[in-house]
């Protein structure tokens, strides 16, 4: 998807930030290995307006002591298996990028806790590893290829979207081929569809307005989807369920 990503924008490539320029063989693996293309401008990274005074290694924390908290409790509940995903992301995803980052580099994800909106949750709160290629493959041919049939531009930015969170589906459902029943498969593949449709739907009710009850529906969509999509994934109840052993094992 990285190549396809760079293989869409090679008319428009972002230009490289800093002065003087790397040899070009350095900055060929620097656009190779920047998901989110931090050294180029333009880039799609969207910092939420309290991230100011973020801490991440505070964060990593918060969110580690409450995957530990949910793992003690009862592991039957697709409700808690869903939230033990959730933080497991966040937090193998979040240890890689402390490793890896550079030092200026952004918060790969904001804190969950703060999520109010749907449209936040996904462009500010989750990780934006991926918003790159969802714009350059999905969002913006939907958004600039269809108003020119006559089609007007809210609804072409509208099916732009579900076009990202389509490419999403595809892309998860591909890379969990190997693990999860087809029942998980099509449910993964719903809950990207249905959190598209979800997002489109609350922006044309609030627009970028906050308010509680409208953070209220967020988690409430979120987590019901969420759980849904756990119950047919096979989740193992809690680390200690886990097959180890027969996770890099041949087949």
């Amino acid at each position: 998807m990285k190549t396809l990503d760079m293989f869409a924008r090679r008319h428009s490539f972002p230009s490289y930030t800093y002065s003087p320029p790397p040899p070009s063989y350095m900055l060929a693996l620097i656009i190779l290995t920047e998901l989110r293309y931090e050294s180029f401008y333009p880039n799609h990274i969207r910092v939420a307006r309290d991230a100011e005074n973020f801490s991440e290694p505070m964060q990593l924390a918060l969110h580690a002591g409450a995957f530990v908290t949910l793992q003690s409790l009862p592991q039957g509940y697709s409700m808690i298996l869903a939230f033990e995903v959730l933080l497991a992301i966040y937090i193998i995803w979040t240890s890689m990028q402390l490793v890896l980052r550079y030092k200026s580099s952004p918060s790969l994800f904001g804190p969950l806790y703060r999520a109010d909106s749907l449209t936040g949750f996904w462009s500010e709160t989750w990780h934006n590893a991926f918003a790159s290629p969802c714009q350059s493959l999905a969002y913006n041919p939907v958004r600039n290829i269809l108003p020119n049939y006559g089609v007007p531009v809210a609804v072409a930015r509208s099916l732009g979207v579900f076009a990202a969170f389509g490419l999403m589906a595809i892309f998860h459902m591909y890379a969990l081929l190997p693990i999860l029943p087809s029942s998980g498969l099509v449910r993964i593949g719903l809950f990207f569809f249905l959190n598209g449709v979800g997002t489109v739907v609350e922006a044309m009710i609030w627009g970028k307005r906050r308010h509680w009850t409208k953070a209220v529906l967020a988690w409430t969509f979120e987590v019901a989807l969420a759980t849904w999509t756990a119950q047919a994934a096979h989740i193992p109840s809690g680390l200690s369920n886990i097959p180890w052993q027969s996770i890099c094992s041949r087949t």
